[in-house]
């Protein structure tokens, strides 16, 4: 099975070690948190239209059973630089229902800061996980968010991301995510000009403590990234 899995995620992989940013290294956070637990993790998208890669890593630990800290550091291609630094970013996230809840939910407090009279930011998100059956389970986030700092625009910027997955054998997981920004908040953007993303991903475990997860995203608007390539290792301890 897992061979099998390989061979289909091996058209993503190939993308991505091309030379050459899709924005998106970011992901659909789970609202739980448990006691004691860290990890490091390192992610890559890639573009073929704009024939750029993003990169990032990022290390976490739990400071309770329901507060967790993250900090991340994104770099880019540019026609500039061949790395050059996107942001570091600090994250807080709370767990807000108990341990083992059918409906899981949570937050998570977010502060980006970017050089270059760029823009940092501020995004508060709603974490929701539901357990449909032993198997299979969604994942659902809300996001607000606002510019900081010289270069910023005014307004309170929306976003909702969501997945659903079906656990396979040996801790597989299999399943597709969408991603979607709407622009800001007192005037959305017309339809064809939001962001909304959609494919499959498929996750497993390459032992006990080390995961990869790989994904193809397809644009279904005007106004979105025609297509991304992703993949995300996960070390946990």
């Amino acid at each position: 099975m897992r061979f099998l899995l390989l061979i289909l995620m091996s058209p993503a992989m190939v993308w991505l070690l091309s030379p050459a940013a899709a924005q998106l290294t970011s992901g659909i956070s789970a609202p739980e948190i448990r006691e004691g637990a860290h990890s490091i993790g390192y992610r890559a998208a890639y573009d073929p239209d704009r024939s750029g890669l993003a990169q990032r890593i990022h290390a976490e630990r739990a400071l309770t059973g329901s507060v967790a800290v993250r900090g991340v550091i994104r770099a880019r291609k540019t026609e500039a630089r061949a790395v050059d630094l996107d942001y570091v970013q600090g994250e807080l996230r709370w767990q807000i229902t108990p341990d083992g809840a059918r409906w899981a939910s949570g937050l998570r407090l977010d502060a980006r800061f970017r050089d270059g009279g760029r823009p940092g930011q501020v995004a508060l998100h709603w974490l929701n996980q539901a357990q449909l059956t032993d198997t299979v389970r969604s994942r659902f986030s809300i996001i607000a968010s606002i510019q900081t700092g010289s270069g910023r625009e005014s307004g309170t910027f929306l976003q909702t991301r969501g997945e659903l997955s079906q656990r396979l054998e040996d801790g597989v997981d299999i399943g597709a995510e969408v991603y979607n920004t709407y622009g800001p908040a007192n005037d959305l953007l017309p339809v064809s000009q939001q962001g909304h993303l959609a494919g499959p991903f498929v996750s497993l475990p390459l032992n006990e403590s080390l995961t990869l997860r790989t994904s193809a995203l397809v644009g279904l608007t005007a106004g979105s990234t025609d297509a991304t390539f992703r993949v995300f290792l996960t070390q946990r301890f």
